[in-house]
């Protein structure tokens, strides 16, 4: 009696699979406010033409903490930046100020056919006390 209800639980498993994988969609591409993310190219980036240091904030200051914070973002097809977020974090000061910083950034966006396009780049944001 086990053996019949372990061989209806493999059988619906591999009656189910399949059917789940004609289900599922391709993925589609990202946008970015309807525009089409640019396709990620050796060696072409967006390139910064205004990037203001960030400041650091008091009480990390005191505390003597250095690191790097890493952002993911969008740069528009206007060259500004959009859609920030920290995916390597330092503390929530060093984060809050990093992320400041970096949405006054300015850059020359990517063009991908003659047409400028947004494009999902991360950035690093060091924090050092000299």
């Amino acid at each position: 009696m086990r053996l019949s209800g372990v061989l209806t639980f493999v059988l619906a498993l591999f009656l189910a699979l399949p059917m789940q994988l004609v289900c599922q969609d391709t993925p589609a591409q990202e946008t970015y406010k309807g525009d089409a993310l640019c396709r990620p190219r050796r060696g072409v980036y967006p390139h910064r033409v205004y990037t203001p240091d960030p400041n650091y904030d008091d009480k990390d200051r005191k505390k003597r903490v250095q690191g790097t914070v890493l952002l993911s973002l969008i740069v528009t097809k206007e060259g500004d930046t959009a859609e920030l977020k920290v995916e390597k974090s330092l503390t929530p000061g060093l984060d809050k100020e990093a992320v400041k910083a970096v949405s006054r950034w300015r850059f020359d966006p990517v063009t991908d056919d003659g047409k400028s396009c947004p494009m999902k780049i991360q950035v690093e944001v060091e924090f050092r006390l000299y």
